[in-house]
């Protein structure tokens, strides 16, 4: 594929251009490709560079090849549709890159079967640059999830904190998925209000950490693994090995110095569980600790 103005400098303290991010897609494409096949497309886009205006695109671009770029129409709430891009080719990611796009995000659900998750994710955001708490929380949350079976690998977010994911087995209907990413976030703050915290308002956190369980909607969206951020070093979500977590920060690898981690599949040992055994589990534990959730109504979408 032709690039357009591949000169053009996209991250201006680092001198790195869109001929570079183009180049960058295309080679780690086939890693990001399991994260992004079947589902809807939601991409980031700074046509001038990240010093220009950006912004998020969810619409399939009116020229995107239909023999390249997928559509999947879904309505909206309050009437239309969005008609959504999906991507299954390397190519399909080098034309978004193309476009000026610097991150892609994906819902935890495929576009042919959105009542069922196949990933659950557990966004970590720390106060400030506190690196150190983030840290610390991403441990609690791990222990907290492994007392009910859910094994979570550990990602870059590319920005301030880490994400803690773990693989599903399509059975476990998205609400129950939702319950459960909920549930363990509730009971980690409940164990240790010092370290975590729910609240979404960041007024209303202190120096916690917000485990920011809201990732797990059909609607919502999180950072494809292996996409670039719009900030200063160009810094990509990286998928890192739990013995890794002192010594990586959370916006500690970018375009420049990823090629390090050529020969790494942290992830490589990835195997799906069946989170149905763990819900009622949850269920239980709250009742236990006699947490009561708000009605899920408010996040569905």
């Amino acid at each position: 594929m032709e690039v357009s103005n591949p000169d053009r400098v996209v991250f201006p303290e680092d001198a790195i251009t869109k001929g570079e991010v183009v180049d960058y897609y295309v080679r780690v494409a086939d890693r990001m490709l399991p994260f992004i096949e079947g589902r809807l497309l939601s991409v980031e886009r700074f046509p001038r560079g990240i010093g220009g205006q950006g912004f998020m695109q969810k619409n399939v671009p009116d020229h995107a090849p239909e023999d390249l770029i997928g559509r999947h129409e879904v309505p909206k709430e309050g009437g239309g549709t969005t008609l959504y891009p999906m991507v299954d080719s390397a190519e399909g990611i080098a034309f978004f890159a193309n476009l000026g796009v610097i991150t892609f995000h994906v819902p935890p659900v495929r576009a042919n079967d959105e009542e069922h998750a196949d990933w659950v994710i557990w966004d970590l955001d720390p106060p400030a640059d506190r690196v150190e708490l983030v840290r610390e929380a991403a441990r609690e949350m791990r222990a907290i999830l492994e007392t009910f079976g859910i094994e979570t690998f550990l990602m870059t977010s590319g920005s301030k904190g880490y994400h803690l994911r773990a693989l599903l087995e399509p059975t476990t209907h998205v609400e129950d998925v939702a319950l459960v990413a909920r549930g363990t976030a509730a009971l980690g703050a409940a164990a240790n209000d010092s370290l975590l915290t729910l609240a979404f308002r960041k007024a209303d956190r202190g120096d916690r950490v917000f485990v920011d369980w809201m990732r797990n909607t059909p609607r919502s969206t999180s950072v494809v693994p292996w996409s670039l951020r719009p900030k200063t070093g160009a810094p990509v979500a990286t998928p890192i090995a739990w013995p890794e977590l002192d010594e990586i920060e959370p916006d500690g690898i970018g375009l420049m110095n990823v090629q390090d981690r050529s020969r790494k599949r942290p992830w490589s040992k990835l195997q799906p569980i069946d989170l149905r055994l763990a819900v009622e589990k949850v269920r239980n534990a709250l009742d236990d600790a006699a947490i009561e959730l708000e009605p899920f109504d408010r996040f569905r979408s």
